[in-house]
């Protein structure tokens, strides 16, 4: 493990931090790319990208109250410890969420068709990246306990573990590549494209989940699995609803 990556001018630099904004910027660049590919004008791309980010680090705080319970709430609201590289902002799942409803808002509030599936690959290249730090850093222990030939040893430890952080990067880039491909079909438009996306991603975390060491909340499933579930399961509602496969709607969300 590498918690600190390197040193510059005495300054430590954190993994974490380091391919958390490493991620932030590769999410960026392909949004920005995905937004000129697509024509979207930037008086509607930029209010919806800022309201997403401003949605997500609030989302990836708060859900740590309910996946961690209250006991991190002076954690969670103190916000100097935003700018924390050893920290890191949050949960990934509750960053998702706050995005995609702040996106979602803005996208109302101006009045204008769907712009978030431009998020679809950025969000799942960026959260590659991301990862790596992740496991740099082995954030939350890693894993559970594993005798597979890919376990890692971990520092106070003498057995291997999970190496989790680099399964969901592996699959976000599999997922970013998946992405890519679809994004031209005529029934994955106006918002379609980013609930597959995220409705992929959060089956796949559901899975995964019984590798990780969160809290188990109920029914041995972690309350990151009920998120993921409810996620599953709204969309599954959702395209039920329209009774049909899905088509372009203008505004869709």
């Amino acid at each position: 493990m590498r918690p600190v990556l390197f040193e510059l001018g005495g300054i430590p630099i954190y993994s974490h931090g380091f391919f958390l904004t490493l991620g932030v910027l590769v999410c960026l660049a392909v949004l920005i790319y995905e937004a000129r590919r697509r024509h979207w004008p930037a008086h509607e791309v930029v209010p919806i990208t800022l309201a997403a980010f401003v949605g997500g680090v609030l989302g990836a705080r708060l859900a740590m109250l309910f996946f961690a319970g209250w006991g991190v709430a002076p954690v969670v609201f103190d916000y100097f410890a935003l700018f924390d590289p050893s920290i890191g902002p949050g949960s990934i799942l509750g960053g998702i969420a706050g995005a995609y409803a702040g996106g979602y808002l803005a996208s109302r509030s101006l009045k204008v068709g769907c712009t978030c599936d431009a998020f679809a690959p950025a969000m799942a290249l960026g959260m590659a990246v991301g990862r790596i730090g992740d496991f740099l850093s082995a954030e939350d222990g890693l894993g559970k306990e594993t005798t597979l030939p890919w376990g890692v040893p971990l520092p106070g430890v003498d057995y291997l573990v999970h190496p989790a952080p680099l399964y969901d990067a592996a699959f976000s880039l599999v997922w970013f590549g998946a992405l890519l491909a679809l994004r031209g079909r005529p029934w994955l438009q106006e918002g379609d494209l980013l609930k597959i996306g995220l409705g992929g991603y959060a089956a796949f975390r559901f899975c995964v989940e019984f590798v990780r060491n969160n809290l188990v909340l109920a029914f041995g499933l972690t309350g990151q699995q009920f998120v993921c579930l409810a996620l599953v399961g709204a969309l599954t509602i959702y395209y039920a609803r329209l009774g049909r496969e899905p088509t372009k709607r203008v505004g869709a969300g």
